[in-house]
């Protein structure tokens, strides 16, 4: 019988622990730090989804080019970002009339921004030898980085589009915040992968 008590004893002393893990200060501890851990990493997955790279966007199909591509001028109201892009299309092996040159071209044609993009005005930079006119609108973020690019190019000789694609910046959760500002990108990273792009377009 003492034999058989001490055994009873001693399993209901063993499994007092198991009984009591989540009930006692350090089970209810380890309980929160386990809930805690999980919320974290649910909350950091969310952070990724809502990321981005910068993306581009383009036709999906092209028409076949009208003539080779070899020199292209950039309108004037481009600005900066154009003559960005210029410089990389330039590393690509094009000729390139930046927007001052383009302006004074305008100018000894009597040629306003409107202007130049109709078929029997545009041909009168074909006759400078510029193959095609690649035109720029900049819609600048919160922190004076680009938020969107929109390029058209259009050929001097028909006056048709021959290239296109729009860029958006990268994003990372709230606007501002650190995660964010490492996934924008800056004028430079876009001319760069704008001008990759469009050599692309223009050698198909």
């Amino acid at each position: 019988m003492e034999g058989q008590g001490r055994r009873e004893t001693h399993q209901v002393q063993a499994a007092a622990p198991l009984a009591d893990s989540v009930g006692t200060p350090r089970g209810r501890i380890i309980m929160q730090r386990t809930i805690f851990r999980r919320l974290t990493i649910s909350a950091f997955v969310l952070v990724l989804a809502a990321c981005s790279g910068a993306k581009i966007s383009s036709p999906r199909q092209l028409a076949p080019l009208p003539h080779p591509v070899g020199s292209i001028a950039f309108s004037p109201s481009g600005g900066v970002m154009a003559d960005a892009v210029g410089i990389e299309l330039f590393n690509e092996g094009f000729m390139v009339f930046d927007t001052r040159q383009t302006s004074t071209l305008m100018v000894r044609y009597n040629l306003n921004e409107e202007e130049v993009m109709y078929p029997e005005r545009i041909s009168d930079l074909a006759k400078e030898g510029i193959d095609a006119l690649l035109i720029v609108r900049t819609v600048a973020g919160y922190d004076g980085n680009p938020e969107s690019v929109a390029v058209r190019v259009v050929s001097t000789r028909t006056g048709q589009v021959i290239g296109a694609l729009t860029w958006q910046t990268g994003k990372g959760g709230m606007q501002g915040s650190p995660l964010d500002r490492m996934k924008r990108k800056g004028m430079v990273d876009a001319a760069r992968q704008i001008g990759e792009a469009l050599a692309r377009q223009l050698r198909r």
